[in-house]
């Protein structure tokens, strides 16, 4: 017997039970508590109903959306405010609607369970008040879906205004909101989390509270709550498939494999053409399933709650519908939806044939939490077979942060190839031997599966397999690059970014364009090199799906590193995530860079950064090798700090830390050494020094020669050498320009802010650019009048919530004092404490207090 047909007795324990008022509760909740933090949103159309830009309301939502709530509130809201109000069931609407004809004054009419009209006479009336409805009787009317025909012509004029499921599910910040008013802390992910898997319907997440309440870790509870919950499930039964059939019920059961199901896979899941009818019958009856002309969209709690009860009604034959699926997606170019199918079919034989298919194009497009999510199906590795394990080699590609890993798999992947196999797996052959190339070149030995790339075998896979052929491409200009032909390697990359670009490889482009950046700079052509950062980053919005992907954490390190570079204001750079992501520092080339991208700010903003000094001397030692050119971008400010913090004798040691990386000869290297030896009147040999390293152009990064021209201007300007001071400030504008960086101009070594400002109006054709550069300083810096700058930032809300803080209250009374919700609150008092330089509130009241603001 099916769980539906056991849980069916229990409709009277899950069922809801119904107030006078029209209103349900459920699992002991209050029903109109629930709504309540969403009211701004929710009561737009009853405001439209009482200005008379609309005369009827019309609400089709599923069971447990609120709908009933949300009428019978604005119901009482009306009579407080001294309005007529007639509440009515549907199946008793023609006696009322009679009685209403010929009415003088405004009646609100509002109609329950419109769903239940069944007779003639009842469809009539209902159709009736809705074509008659005007300023007199304003309709408001909820069933589960629309039970006549005709309303085209109300909705078309403007009369008539319909809300679905959709609309009243709440969202991220509601469910926070309705969260912490049982009691719980839910952060932002987590919220949002419980959103994706409930989409936003209330009674699931009325029913997640006091669940959630009870766990341990929220958090992780959110990722285990489901549609087959016991109190949702028992909801379900009794009131969304209390009303089907066995047949029906079979049907959902055997259909419901995905969100989305498009119409020739429900029918060759369900067996029979014939069975769409009764499909289209349900989503009319809007059973949580919707309908388009393609296909059926399941909501996500029952998707849920469908795909567990066909794993307990029969397992296998629920893991054969899914492997169906996944060939049937497999076969139509859905590799996403393929894969999610093989791994629900919790079958090795199935995954390994849908990653065989669809694998490398979803490794290259950069879905590498989807990829690994199938990885973890195959237990153990030493058993996997070829295609698990390249894939896990190019989930580590190009970088390979664990080496000796990578040489274990490579053991074991060629192990596998050596292995009788089918044909069709040649071409993941090919894919081992381009992997290979990155593995054994970043071990300095020459690859063995370089000249096999070129094979007849391999030119005939590459031939068929566009991607397959641009990683071998990638492989091979990353060669050519190790062994000097670096002009032929850029051009080769040249034509993958392109193509990969178009082919939506995202993952791969990014590797390309990252390889053709690193090539440019090695070769100095610093312009070309910006240019392909700002279209990586401008690019950005293609690695946005998954959060967690590790092509969508390279992207925004990139973007955060031009943030950066270019002073765009907003706070911290955001790369919390990417830091959190990788713990260990097992990724180096990711969490380092990410950590110094987050401390470098404070070397030009904090009056004592010892610690930050210390904590980049750390991140040095550890990780420089991986990331040198991040830290060429640190070296000289981490010096110049410590020269200033600690003397000569200790700056010395980290200038050594910085040649041991960067290279005594580099750019980077002069403007440390520069930095140690400060310019003597009229030999100034260092200053000759940094000016030589700057004219040779060898430097690991763009910035290093705005620094370095800056470090010139002042050493003239100190030296009374004005005309040769703005000649190096004219430079260092336009090397700023060209390469796209300001930060250069905040460091407090170089005052290349002062060097600017001392010469506007000197600039020519660069004047603009020279006082947006001035203006990009922080506001402490460009005026002196730092207190009514921070005072001139603060906006009106944000003062007058400044002036509730010395009285001791509660956010959520602050919240309720001022009609805002709470999170609002909380975004207000973070940006209150960022621009007072605070970080709590008895700080706050106190700087507050000094500044003369309360």
């Amino acid at each position: 017997m099916s769980t539906i047909g056991a849980r069916s007795a229990k409709s009277e324990v899950a069922g809801q039970t119904r107030r006078e008022d029209g209103t349900r509760q459920a699992s002991g909740v209050p029903a109109e508590a629930v709504f309540e933090i969403a009211r701004p949103r929710l009561d737009e159309p009853l405001e439209q109903l009482e200005s008379g830009e609309r005369t009827a309301v019309a609400l089709w939502a599923a069971a447990g959306a609120g709908k009933s709530v949300l009428i019978a509130r604005w119901a009482r809201g009306l009579r407080e405010r001294g309005e007529t109000v007639r509440w009515v069931r549907g199946p008793a609407l023609p006696d009322v609607a009679a009685e209403l004809r010929g009415s003088r004054r405004t009646v609100y009419l509002f109609i329950e369970d419109a769903h239940r009209i069944t007779s003639v006479r009842a469809k009539a009336a209902l159709t009736s008040v809705l074509e008659d409805a005007t300023n007199d009787i304003r309709v408001v009317v909820a069933g589960r879906y629309q039970p006549v025909s005709g309303l085209a012509f109300l909705l078309a004029s403007g009369r008539l205004l319909e809300l679905c499921t959709e609309d009243l599910a709440f969202d991220r910040d509601e469910v926070a909101e309705l969260a912490e008013r049982h009691g719980l802390e839910l952060a932002d992910e987590a919220a949002g989390a419980l959103v994706k898997r409930t989409g936003g319907w209330a009674t699931a997440i009325t029913l997640a509270m006091p669940w959630l309440a009870r766990s341990a870790d929220v958090s992780a509870a959110v990722s285990e709550f489901s549609g087959d919950n016991g109190a949702v499930a028992d909801f379900l039964i009794s009131e969304v498939l209390a009303g089907f059939d066995d047949d029906t019920r079979r049907l959902l059961v055997s259909v419901a494999v995905n969100r989305y199901v498009p119409v020739d896979l429900a029918a060759m899941l369900s067996g029979h053409a014939d069975h769409l009818a009764l499909l289209h019958e349900v989503a009319r009856s809007n059973a949580l399933i919707t309908e388009d002309p393609h296909g059926f969209r399941f909501h996500p709690v029952l998707l849920a709650f469908l795909k567990a009860e066909a794993r307990r009604i029969d397992r296998s034959r629920a893991a054969r519908g899914h492997a169906n699926a996944a060939d049937w997606y497999a076969a139509h170019e859905r590799p996403a939806d393929a894969l999610h199918q093989a791994i629900e079919s919790r079958d090795s034989a199935v995954l390994a044939d849908v990653l065989s298919r669809v694998g490398l194009e979803l490794a290259l497009a950069g879905r590498s939490r989807l990829i690994a999510s199938a990885l973890a199906r195959f237990t153990p590795e030493e058993d996997e077979p070829l295609v698990a394990l390249v894939l896990r080699l190019l989930l580590n590609a190009p970088t390979f942060a664990d080496r000796r890993r990578a040489r274990h798999l490579l053991a074991m992947a060629d192990l596998a190839a050596a292995a009788p196999r089918p044909a069709c797996s040649d071409a993941w052959v090919v894919a081992l031997d381009a992997v290979r190339c990155f593995v054994e070149v970043r071990e300095g030995t020459a690859s063995a599966g370089a000249s096999r790339l070129t094979d007849p075998v391999a030119v005939a896979e590459r031939q068929a397999s566009l991607g397959l052929d641009l990683l071998c491409a990638t492989a091979e200009a990353w060669l050519l690059a190790r062994i000097g032909e670096s002009q032929r390697a850029h051009g080769m990359l040249r034509d993958v970014r392109v193509s990969a670009h178009r082919a939506g490889m995202d993952w791969l482009f990014l590797v390309a364009s990252e390889f053709s950046i690193g090539i440019l700079s090695d070769l100095g052509r610093w312009d070309e090199a910006v240019v392909l950062e700002d279209r990586l980053v401008e690019a950005a919005d293609r690695f946005t799906s998954a959060p967690r992907d590790r092509a969508r954490r390279r992207v925004e390190v990139v973007a955060a590193t031009r943030r950066y570079l270019r002073c765009v204001e907003g706070g911290p750079l955001g790369l919390g995530d990417v830091v959190a992501s990788d713990p260990l520092g097992l990724d180096p080339e990711l969490s380092a860079t990410a950590c110094v991208l987050e401390l470098l700010p404070s070397l030009d903003a904090e009056p004592n950064p010892r610690n930050t000094v210390d904590e980049l001397e750390r991140l040095m030692r550890e990780t420089a090798v991986y990331v040198p050119r991040i830290f060429a971008l640190a070296a000289p400010r981490m010096v110049a700090a410590r020269f200033a913090l600690d003397g000569r004798a200790r700056a010395k040691e980290t200038a050594e830390l910085a040649y041991s990386v960067l290279g005594v000869n580099s750019l980077e290297g002069a403007i440390v050494r520069y930095l140690l030896s400060p310019p003597l009147r009229n030999t100034e040999p260092a200053a000759r020094q940094l000016d030589d390293a700057a004219r040779s152009g060898h430097a690991w990064h763009s910035a290093s020669f705005v620094t370095a021209a800056l470090h010139l201007a002042r050493s003239a300007e100190d030296n009374r050498r004005s005309t040769e001071a703005d000649a190096f400030t004219l430079q260092a504008v336009e090397l700023a320009v060209r390469y796209r960086v300001d930060r250069p101009f905040l460091a407090p070594a170089t005052d290349g802010i002062g060097l600017v400002t001392r010469r506007l109006g000197r600039f020519g054709h660069l004047e603009d650019e020279a006082r947006r550069i001035v203006a990009s300083a922080p506001r402490a810096a460009a005026h002196p009048d730092k207190d009514a700058l921070v005072i001139e930032s603060l906006t009106p809300k944000e003062r007058d919530i400044l002036t509730e803080l010395p009285v001791h209250q509660s956010v959520a009374e602050i919240a309720r004092k001022h009609s805002l919700s709470v999170n609002t609150i909380k975004t207000h008092l973070r940006n209150i404490y960022q621009k007072l330089g605070v970080s709590d509130r008895s700080e706050a009241v106190t700087t507050a207090q000094g500044l003369g603001l309360i």
